[in-house]
């Protein structure tokens, strides 16, 4: 092959070897721009999403079920129009429930194993809060409770039930106590000693 024709030979092929590389790098370069523009799209779907008022889902019950379809969990709205929502056991016995009366008091509710009532805390028709433990019976045995005039007050309960102590502040801030029989009547009663009056004899 004459010196000429080789020289144009390797002009052509080195021609077409930058050629190549001029549309791998213009690919490439037409490759990330769209790689960029699908981030931008993602990225303002997402913020889009995130800014988005969720959806609302309304019910009459809600229930929670495990592995075996065992309840576990419920909230629901009852037939007299109260809400209320449950924790069970693995028995299926309720151990905890949040409950609000036609009245609208609220309380709360522990059972135990058995599905006995041993603790609650509850707010009366006056505002008042109250807390109370329970037997292995379901038998109140101590209350602590605030009355609407101030009072405060202790008490504590025998296994039937009976009120047999109790101790408690006055709206006038004085203190008593009171020890009761079986039968719920005053054995002993502690009263603070009263100040002598000014001017008074003895």
């Amino acid at each position: 092959m004459r010196e000429l024709e080789l020289r144009e030979l390797q002009r052509r092929l080195m021609t077409l070897q930058g050629g190549t590389r001029e549309g791998e790098q213009h690919s490439l370069r037409s490759k990330r721009r769209v790689i960029r523009m699908m981030v931008c799209v993602v990225t303002l779907g997402v913020m889009g999403a995130v800014h988005e008022k969720p959806a609302t889902i309304e019910a009459r019950e809600f229930m929670l079920r495990d592995e075996n379809g065992l309840v576990r969990a419920s909230w629901t709205i009852r037939p007299d129009g109260t809400p209320g929502f449950g924790l069970f056991d693995k028995s299926g016995r309720v151990r905890l429930s949040v409950d609000m009366s036609p009245e609208g008091d609220a309380s709360l509710s522990l059972h135990d194993r058995s599905g006995t009532l041993r603790a609650a805390v509850a707010s009366r028709p006056d505002g008042t809060p109250g807390v109370g433990l329970f037997g292995a019976k379901g038998k109140i045995r101590v209350s602590l409770d605030i009355g609407g005039d101030g009072t405060s007050g202790f008490n504590v309960y025998d296994k039937a039930g009976t009120l047999r102590a109790a101790m408690a502040l006055r709206p006038d801030g004085t203190a008593a106590m009171g020890l009761f029989d079986q039968q719920g009547r005053v054995i002993r009663s502690i009263e603070p000693a009263q100040k002598p009056q000014e001017g008074g004899g003895r």
